[in-house]
């Protein structure tokens, strides 16, 4: 990928969700000539609502924590869970040093951040599909594509998946005063809600992709229907949009980095939704691979190797604790989705 010609830009980031624009914020902030290709948003509704309080950290070192306060998300102050046995209990944020959660509002937190890559520099370009990407002189090309990996497919790296896992999501109108998560352990998944900023609610069905029947609503709402703590905050709810289908399983590529590229995000490795962790890994992830490119483009021909190190790493880290953690719910032994969680975890 690597070119002797000069070229216009030190790096190319390719995505503009929360990983691209980080990373186009930490290069630009380097001094380095960045260019940023995002896709128009259109009429998609963006996933990915709730953060926990470590959120502080990336945006810190982006500058962009008191943005982000000022921006009126919803603070939250803990979870209620129904995992591992019939009784609820609090997982609450009183004594994290970080404070609170947060539940989203995604769009106003993208835009937030592609503003921000804007303002330390960096050109943002709103591209659509089909359109040619004039990349090939570049000498960093940085893939937050997500999950489609598009840029690291096209290298030759490969996707690998932990398992099957999607997500069943609808929103819908609701004012409540209850800013907690909740998580539902059900026999054939389990379910996520929160409130969000301007009298919204998500709640979200996790299951594998193989055990959903043809008719997707019914069994979202049949499923909602047996929840306990999720059916209660959200039972008053109205004008409920229908139900998107997204992928959710836990992944990552044969490789995360190659000569003159590499993937930040979830285009280079994605966690399993229970975890909370997905947007601050995701920014994190785009700061140490901002610091990699930088020291590479400064002579450190060692930076990018330790990047692809230390992301192997902590994608080793996840899955173990993803592992303990679908373990600690043993209800229903012979379950399917159960079944698939307890045993040994392999890539497919």
């Amino acid at each position: 990928m690597r070119s002797g010609r000069a070229s216009r830009y030190d790096a190319i980031v390719l995505g503009g969700g929360p990983a691209g624009a980080a990373a186009a914020i930490a290069l630009a902030g380097n001094g380095l000539a960045v260019a940023l290709f995002a896709r128009s948003r259109g009429a998609t509704r963006l996933v990915g609502e709730t953060v926990p309080p470590s959120i502080v950290r990336p945006l810190a070192r982006l500058g962009l924590w008191e943005s982000f306060v000022a921006a009126g998300h919803r603070a939250s102050p803990g979870t209620g869970v129904i995992w591992g046995g019939e009784a609820p209990f609090e997982n609450e944020f009183i004594a994290n040093p970080y404070g609170a959660g947060w539940h989203l509002d995604r769009e106003r937190f993208d835009d937030m951040l592609l503003c921000a890559a804007r303002a330390a520099g960096a050109e943002v370009r709103f591209v659509a599909a089909g359109d040619s990407l004039d990349i090939q002189e570049t000498p960093w090309l940085i893939d937050a594509t997500g999950r489609a990996s598009w840029l690291a497919r096209r290298q030759g790296a490969r996707r690998h998946s932990c398992d099957r896992l999607v997500a069943l999501v609808r929103f819908a109108r609701l004012a409540c005063a209850d800013d907690r998560t909740f998580i539902e352990a059900r026999p054939d998944g389990w379910w996520y809600a929160a409130c969000l900023p301007g009298d919204r609610v998500v709640a979200v069905y996790f299951t594998d992709a193989d055990l959903l029947p043809p008719d997707r609503s019914r069994h979202w709402e049949r499923e909602f229907g047996e929840t306990r703590m999720v059916g209660g905050l959200a039972a008053a709810a109205r004008d409920w949009s229908s139900v998107s289908v997204v992928a959710a399983s836990s992944g990552c590529l044969s490789r995360f980095a190659g000569p003159g590229w590499l993937a930040v995000g979830d285009a280079a490795l994605s966690y399993d939704p229970c975890s909370g962790q997905g947007i601050a890994k995701a920014l994190q992830s785009a700061l140490d691979a901002a610091a990699a490119v930088a020291a590479d483009l400064a002579g450190d021909r060692g930076a990018v190797e330790a990047f692809a190190a230390a992301t192997a790493q902590q994608f080793r880290k996840f899955v173990d604790s993803r592992s303990a953690n679908y373990r600690r719910e043993q209800r229903w032994p012979d379950a399917t989705f159960w079944q698939r969680r307890h045993g040994r975890d392999e890539l497919i």
